[in-house]
């Protein structure tokens, strides 16, 4: 009789201890409208890993910041609050993390692949930075080029040297604003979440940033005019706190990481694909979208590497600014 309870009680604890391990779900946070493709994958991830896992691992998925803005997505990463997000990284917590606004590290959707090479310079750089915050970084998804959604028409856009008459919102961090004041513009720093209300009362007349899904989604009512001056990439990072990470088997890490990377490797293809789409829904919603060929926006690039890379030592500091000079200056 002995020996069926102690039978039994064994049962018990592998019963519950599998219903634990079928129980466990991952929150995935995300910033962009349910609508934007950075959303959309956030749900193809929870669909592929819950298929995968036959439900051992579920994923709870929080888009359009219901779980606060990146920032605050990114500190609760960290502490362990939410497992893990989809989301643009914050400055705050380490000024390296602005070399992501590095103007024209790349300037044309081919280049793009080298960039995010999870085997490359930027993709080594960027573990260690999340390392320190206990955070693990998956990989980069690719969300387009940053351009420039306006209310007024810019002076001469495509001449740096040119004063453009335009107060132009921009995040609060270093490496946006000497990108803009070297391209002429007058800045002003404005919570993203009033946005809209800046540009619909004057107190901003375009922002920098954002591709023209960004534009389209969120700001469509309120630009007239769309430049796709490709300024830096604009994109987010796969990320998962490092103590979740660490209770993974290796096999679900193994699955998590190859579902993120193939997530990632149409990404690219994916973006230039709806830059074009929202272009042409800019166009079609009143929004004067200004073509801008390679050739066009070469002098900009020369210009803007010239003038911003060298200062970046400020910022990034001067070991790490010598080594972003030396890999990217002649792509």
């Amino acid at each position: 009789m002995r020996n069926k309870f102690c039978a039994l009680l064994v049962m018990v604890y592998v019963l519950s201890f599998v219903g634990f391990a079928e129980a466990l779900t991952l929150r995935l946070a995300g910033q962009n409208p349910v609508a934007h493709q950075n959303s959309v994958q956030m749900e193809n991830f929870k669909k592929i890993i819950e298929e995968k896992t036959g439900g051992k691992i579920k994923v709870k998925t929080y888009p359009a910041g219901q779980l606060g803005d990146y920032a605050l997505i990114y500190e609760e990463v960290s502490k362990g609050t939410i497992d893990m997000a989809l989301i643009t990284i914050p400055p705050k917590f380490d000024q390296k993390q602005q070399i992501y606004f590095t103007p024209y590290l790349v300037s044309s959707w081919h280049e793009l692949y080298k960039l995010f090479d999870p085997n490359g310079w930027m993709y080594k750089k960027v573990s260690g930075f999340h390392d320190k915050m206990d955070i693990k970084f998956l990989g980069f998804f690719m969300d387009g080029f940053g351009g420039l959604g306006l209310t007024k028409e810019a002076s001469k856009p495509l001449d740096p040297k040119v004063p453009k008459n335009v107060l132009c919102r921009i995040p609060n961090n270093d490496v946006a604003k000497l990108t803009m004041t070297s391209m002429g513009y007058r800045t002003v720093s404005v919570p993203y979440a009033d946005l809209y209300t800046a540009l619909q009362t004057g107190v901003a007349e375009g922002w920098y940033g954002g591709a023209a899904v960004h534009s389209y989604l969120g700001f469509r009512d309120v630009v007239k005019y769309y430049y796709p001056m490709n300024i830096y990439t604009e994109l987010e990072q796969w990320l998962i706190n490092k103590k979740t990470w660490d209770g993974l088997s290796p096999s679900d890490q193994k699955l998590i990481e190859s579902t993120v990377a193939e997530i990632n490797k149409n990404a690219v293809k994916i973006a230039e694909q709806e830059e074009i789409m929202y272009q042409k829904k800019l166009a079609e919603a009143g929004i004067k979208v200004v073509k801008i060929t390679p050739e066009q926006l070469k002098p900009t690039v020369d210009y803007v590497r010239k003038m911003v890379w060298p200062k970046l030592d400020k910022v990034l500091g001067k070991e790490l600014t010598q080594e972003l000079i030396g890999e990217y200056a002649k792509k």
